[in-house]
């Protein structure tokens, strides 16, 4: 390892900063500025790293933006001759490219030792629009949601950057490194790559929290069965949990909002997703209030046609699950199957549309933004083994049939809340996609999915 890198790790300090970008392009003029900005407030800190090519919130690499030949595209010249240009007291770098699943990334050693703070010597503009001031001093800082940024310095930041000047006060790499690693070796830099990708817990996206919703009702369902000592039919079912990521206004689970859902509630079918079960005959199909959300399970088995088996729960922080048995197996029709026979196709495609328009309508009602969120879908069908797919319920579309192999099917989608209901048709195909593969590779052609959401959203079926 470089000297200066040594020097750098084995002497004491207090503090560490390591800021953590995505790829970014050195050739253009913005690109130029995020290098020069982070390299001046990590030395106005008291040194530490500058780390390209992972997210700085899930701290999992990042392949979009990256150069065709990273050590050339950041090559130590390049940086250098950027931190000459344009801090006011020069200092020397150095450039690792750590390598993890066999692809380089990069990582800026800043050094400590300053004993006046640094500032910006020369202007950089792109257009009209100013990247860098001369005479700006850049430092770490924390932003709003108490993370730490890059910026220029305010009065609040000056009292920290003068004690670093003053006391001369230096990163704490040699016992970060330590701590994790157990030693400094000739790998030190890319343990310490490693130990940011494994020690610490990635930030779950929105479609983990969708997916462990999904799992978490579904094990919610079991045990409101257990409670109430039901004996159900065989049956297959699907699911789908939604979580809404968008401003939301305040809302408890309270009357009030299972009002606002009922209402909201297009209710494009005889038995509409996300149901409000109250008023019924049979009390036990009332919902419930459990940990702070609406809850409700609908069983009504009578060997009709409206035979129902249902639970869902609607959460007033925007996640929102129903788990519904298939029409395929319950309920009366001289057309219906025999129970876990078949799938019919159709059926499949109007309830995945019909879930994402009444979760759309849901979305809009609680978003006090519909332009900024988005809704965050988990579908899953299970009971599928040895099916067949079919079309029973219109008996005048053909379908060869094809049996399934595999028991279930799990696919999750994103839309837009503002996204039209005449344009969801390519959601829905990306939903039931899946699912009909399954079926020995089927697939459904996507004039066909368009025209059942379309009669779905206009009410004609």
């Amino acid at each position: 390892m470089d000297s200066q890198i040594q020097e750098l790790i084995e002497r004491p300090s207090e503090s560490l900063s390591v800021e953590i970008k995505r790829w970014i392009d050195l050739a253009t003029p913005i690109g130029k500025a995020k290098l020069v900005k982070a390299s001046l407030a990590i030395r106005n800190h008291g040194g530490g790293f500058f780390i390209l090519g992972f997210d700085n919130e899930s701290l999992m690499p990042e392949d979009s933006g990256r150069p065709n030949d990273v050590p050339s595209a950041f090559h130590v010249d390049k940086v250098q001759s950027l931190i000459t240009t344009y801090a006011s007291d020069p200092f020397s770098v150095d450039v690792h490219f750590p390598e993890r699943d066999g692809k380089p990334f990069v990582v800026i050693a800043i050094p400590a030792g300053i004993k006046t703070p640094v500032a910006c010597k020369a202007d950089l503009t792109d257009g009209e629009r100013q990247l860098l001031r001369l005479d700006d001093v850049y430092c770490r800082t924390l932003n709003s949601n108490n993370t730490p940024s890059t910026a220029k310095a305010g009065w609040k930041d000056w009292r920290s950057i003068t004690d670093v000047c003053f006391e001369n006060r230096e990163a704490d790499i040699g016992r970060f490194i330590r701590r994790h690693i157990g030693g400094i070796n000739s790998e030190a830099v890319r343990s310490l790559m490693d130990a940011m990708g494994k020690s610490l817990e990635p930030k779950p996206t929105l479609v983990d929290i969708s997916n462990r919703y999904i799992d978490e009702s579904l094990e919610r369902f079991d045990s409101v069965v257990s409670e109430r000592n039901l004996e159900l039919p065989a049956h297959g079912f699907w699911e789908v949990s939604l979580v809404i990521d968008g401003p939301l206004g305040e809302f408890s689970a309270n009357r009030e909002f299972l009002n606002l859902l009922e209402s909201s509630n297009p209710d494009l079918t005889g038995w509409p997703i996300w149901l409000v079960s109250r008023g019924f005959s049979d009390r036990s199909c009332d919902p419930y209030v459990y940990q702070g959300g609406w809850e409700e399970l609908v069983v009504l088995l009578s060997g009709g046609w409206g035979d129902q088996i249902d639970f869902m729960r609607f959460n007033p922080s925007g996640k929102f699950y129903t788990r519904c048995a298939l029409q395929d197996d319950i309920g009366g029709s001289e057309r219906k199957p025999k129970p876990l026979t078949q799938l019919d196709f159709g059926l499949a495609i109007l309830r995945a549309a019909e879930a994402m328009v009444v979760g759309m309508a849901f979305g809009k009602a609680m978003s006090l933004d519909i332009e900024q969120s988005t809704l965050h879908f988990a579908y899953r069908w299970t009971g599928l083994k040895n099916r067949s797919l079919s079309s029973w319920a219109s008996p005048g579309r053909y379908l060869r049939s094809e049996s399934a192999y595999e028991d279930r099917s799990q696919t999750n989608v994103s839309v837009p809340l503002d996204t039209p209901l005449t344009s969801i048709s390519s959601y829905v195909g990306a939903v039931v996609a899946p699912l009909f593969q399954v079926f020995n590779g089927k697939t459904i052609p996507a004039k066909v999915i368009e025209e059942l959401t379309e009669k779905l959203v206009n009410r004609k079926l």
